[in-house]
């Protein structure tokens, strides 16, 4: 699961602001933070849907999302750039989290 999040900075668009890189430590937090929430999510008995995992995922990981974004705009970056980062973040996850929500469930050591 982390492979994934830094998979996601890696493939992510650079914004060219102050030359910043996608490796921005506020964006690859969120990411390792959804991946985080998903792993325990898809450990969950009975299985939850992934689509809600991914929800619930992002839902938890709000606080990170926010405070990311406000440290973003507090360095200059435009409210514009950093929804399109974190869009991006969000659309990669969403690529990408329901094979990791798999192997997840094929590796669930039972209790």
């Amino acid at each position: 699961m982390i492979r994934f999040a830094f998979t996601a900075a890696i493939l992510l668009p650079a914004v060219l602001v102050q030359a910043q890189t996608a490796f921005e430590p506020h964006t690859v937090a969120y990411a390792l933070c959804v991946t985080n929430e998903t792993k325990k999510l898809a450990q969950v008995t009975p299985e939850i849907a992934k689509d809600l995992i991914i929800e619930r995922a992002f839902a938890a990981c709000k606080d990170e999302e926010t405070g990311g974004k406000k440290i973003l705009a507090d360095k200059g970056m435009s409210a514009s750039a950093i929804d399109e980062r974190f869009a991006q973040v969000k659309k990669f996850i969403r690529l990408t989290a329901p094979d990791d929500i798999d192997r997840q469930r094929v590796n669930r050591v039972p209790r």
